[in-house]
């Protein structure tokens, strides 16, 4: 695992982590990750200390760039908050029911409930050289609109991540903004169909919308064709349930491959692990690979989503 360095808290720093990660997993190195919120957040007065946020935490302004550091975060090979000046954890950043509390914990959810997802792409790094962190023009070559794509990628093949990189509520030190959109534009590559993961409405590709982009909420879209298995959220792996739900995203067919192991430990690299078989025929209304023995016993549900 290779992290982008000590790097310091401005809103110009996230932007450019975002590229900086494609690129680097472009080179074939899958595992890559950031000190979510920067390592640095005050002015140490040195020319590598040079956070924009002397007030850390109680600053409004360094909330919201957490948030959304930490939204992006939710969805890089590696999730870790890292760094000097102020403590991470995320009751430092509000109480419950207060809005960036509720934000952070709303990105932890969604990366539990993405888990099966995400381990299932991590065995296929393993199995098959693949990568979790896509430029856009990696799954999308002839769309030429996506080749200098830097604020939008794939994680894996299904979801595509739009993170939001400018404030919509604060500046540096608690200055409230008023008049920003809760929104931000989303291109949509052509070539497919996509469904926005939270409304579950459907766009042709193509084209530049505009979607909503409230505190709580990173911009997430679920390719047309695709089947994410997920989980309930839990506060670790190690209390999940093995239930799962088959969430299908018709228009086309599509095809995923479920990966499971032990979790822990090294029994992966013998033999000790399972691939699952899933394909959806669209034409059908059908998800085959549900019946499977290692199914047997397990609460699986399935959802379609159509056009």
């Amino acid at each position: 695992v290779l992290w982008s360095g000590d790097i310091a808290a401005s809103w110009d720093t996230y932007r450019k982590q975002i590229a900086a990660g494609l690129n680097f997993c472009a080179t074939g190195i899958p595992y890559w990750t950031v000190d979510i919120g920067a390592f640095f957040v005050k002015d140490g007065g040195l020319w590598y200390w040079k956070g924009e946020y002397s007030d850390t935490t109680e600053d409004l302004g360094y909330r919201e760039l957490f948030v959304r550091w930490y939204q992006w975060g939710s969805f890089l090979p590696v999730f870790r908050g890292h760094g000097t000046d102020c403590r991470r954890e995320l009751w430092k950043f509000g109480d419950t029911g207060e809005p960036f509390y509720e934000a952070l914990l709303a990105a932890n959810r969604l990366r539990y409930e993405l888990m099966p997802y995400l381990y299932s792409l991590a065995g296929a790094v393993w199995r098959e050289d693949a990568s979790i962190m896509r430029l856009l023009a990696f799954d999308f070559p002839e769309d030429t609109k996506v080749w200098d794509c830097k604020n939008q990628y794939m994680f894996g093949k299904n979801l595509m991540v739009c993170p939001v990189t400018t404030p919509m509520y604060y500046e540096r030190n608690s200055v409230k903004l008023t008049g920003v959109p809760e929104t931000r534009e989303v291109y949509l590559p052509a070539g497919t169909g996509w469904y926005d993961y939270y409304t579950k409405e459907y766009f042709e590709g193509g084209q530049t919308i505009v979607c909503d982009a409230p505190l709580d909420r990173i911009p997430l879209f679920v390719r047309e064709g695709s089947i994410l298995p997920k989980a309930a959220a839990a506060r670790s792996t190690a209390e999940q349930s093995d239930a799962l739900t088959m969430e299908v995203y018709g228009g086309c067919d599509g095809k995923f491959v479920l990966y499971e192991d032990a979790g822990d430990g090294y029994g992966y690299e013998t033999g000790e692990y399972r691939c699952v078989p899933l394909l959806w025929k669209d034409a059908e209304k059908k998800l085959y690979g549900t019946d499977a023995d290692v199914f047997a016993g397990r609460k699986i549900t399935t959802t379609i989503f159509g056009k």
